[in-house]
């Protein structure tokens, strides 16, 4: 593999793990968030903000 494409294949994987972390580490610190599963209940589909009213 020459240079330019382990370069590529670096500033990806960096993209798509910076892009992950953003998401579902904020997710951690909001109680509106939780995190969706497939259907099946399997898997992670992604996150969902919902609103609780307090009381």
């Amino acid at each position: 593999m020459d240079r330019w494409t382990r370069l590529l294949l670096v500033v990806t994987a960096v993209a798509v793990l910076g892009y992950i972390s953003m998401v579902y580490g904020s997710c951690a610190f909001d109680p509106d968030c939780h995190f969706r599963l497939c259907a099946g209940g399997r898997s992670l589909c992604g996150v969902d903000h919902t609103h609780v009213p307090s009381r």
